[in-house]
């Protein structure tokens, strides 16, 4: 399905992220992510459309660039208590994402290798 942006069929989350961090709104930036991450992981009912590939996608390279933009305000002195209580916000939805990441690739290999696990394959 086409995406057509954030007026059109279909909500592009990423797109509003970009647009946020091009602007300067950090703090928005910021839950935007942190919320669209913890609402995706936490709904059991929505297991199947989390699962489904690229059902939700941030580019890795706008996130970075959000972090350095953060970092850089932050060693500037530039409202650095807001950018340390962001830069937390954002590591702690993040390592909870990735740890989703290894939850959901260790039931797909299960599921394809018939029942064994990331540690059984590699052996």
């Amino acid at each position: 399905m086409i995406s057509w942006g954030m007026s059109g069929k279909e909500a592009d989350p990423a797109a509003l992220f970009r647009l946020y961090t091009n602007y300067g709104r950090h703090t928005e930036a910021a839950n935007l992510l942190v919320e669209y991450l913890d609402s995706f992981a936490q709904r059991p009912m929505d297991v199947l459309h989390r699962k489904k590939m690229s059902a939700a996608w941030f580019p890795y390279t706008t996130v970075e660039r959000f972090w350095c933009q953060l970092e850089e305000m932050q060693s500037a002195g530039h409202s650095a208590d807001q950018c340390d209580r962001l830069k937390k916000l954002l590591h702690g939805a993040l390592m909870n994402h990735l740890q989703q990441v290894v939850v959901d690739s260790e039931d797909v290999l299960s599921s394809v290798g018939g029942g064994q696990g990331v540690e059984s394959q590699s052996s």
